[in-house]
């Protein structure tokens, strides 16, 4: 009797896990990248690249492509000068597809380019 009443109870704790769990958004980020942020949506599935709103020129230029896969590289590029706002653009729709965002940034005070690169899961 013990063992089954340990059991009901176990099931229903997991049951209410199950329905009370919230949906995973664990995808959406925001992430310095020197003279400007690189972020992701994972409601609307849209990366926006902006470059810092600086003195003097920045910007900052980001490429998406999908390690182990041939195909047309995804780039965004946003600079302070024309594009005040950031600039976004619309990535694949689909659940766990993984990029690796390659950037470059500059900022004019500076001089140099800035570059890195960074893994993400839709």
């Amino acid at each position: 009797m013990k063992y089954l009443r340990t059991a009901i109870v176990g099931a229903a704790v997991a049951a209410a896990s199950v329905i009370l769990a919230q949906p995973a958004l664990a995808a959406s980020f925001q992430r310095d990248v020197g003279d400007g942020i690189v972020r992701y949506d994972d409601t609307t599935n849209e990366l926006c690249v902006r470059a810092d709103n600086t003195t003097g020129t920045a910007w900052v230029e980001v490429t998406l492509t999908r390690p182990g896969m041939v195909g047309t590289p995804i780039v965004i590029r946003d600079d302070n000068v024309k594009h005040p706002d950031a600039t976004c653009k619309q990535v694949s729709a689909f659940d766990n597809v993984t990029y690796r965002a390659a950037y470059e940034s500059f900022w004019s005070g500076r001089g140099t380019i800035l570059r890195g690169a960074f893994q993400f899961t839709t």
